[in-house]
């Protein structure tokens, strides 16, 4: 990792939470606020809403809460290499009985 991010002068990743009848990225909720989902960047950095480090959000169907399955995309673009990979999902809202979620990573992409 440490060659790539010293011959990199920019890096991208994106992450896919699947979810099904789970809560979304926002912290806004219909009953109450919740902290909102952030991520652990490679060098311990967080990704998270309203900061310099928000990641661009593609995707958010996961607040459909009608039983089917449904995701939450978000993308990492920066100029600084070293925060890349994504190493941690943090403040994920706590599963109920008929709630589930998986989350992908895809490749990290480093130029």
């Amino acid at each position: 990792m440490n060659f790539l991010h010293l011959l990199s002068s920019e890096a991208t990743h994106t992450i896919t939470i699947h979810c099904l009848n789970t809560p979304r990225w926002s912290s806004t909720r219909a009953d109450g606020p919740e902290l909102p989902i952030s991520f652990k960047g490679w060098n311990g950095q967080i990704f998270e809403e309203n900061t310099l480090l928000e990641p661009q959000v593609l995707s958010d169907d996961c607040k459909i809460q009608d039983g089917s399955w449904h995701k939450a995309k978000f993308l990492f673009h920066t100029q600084n290499p070293n925060q890349l990979p994504v190493t941690e999902v943090l403040n994920l809202p706590h599963l109920g009985t008929e709630q589930k979620r998986y989350i992908e990573s895809n490749s990290v992409c480093f130029l």
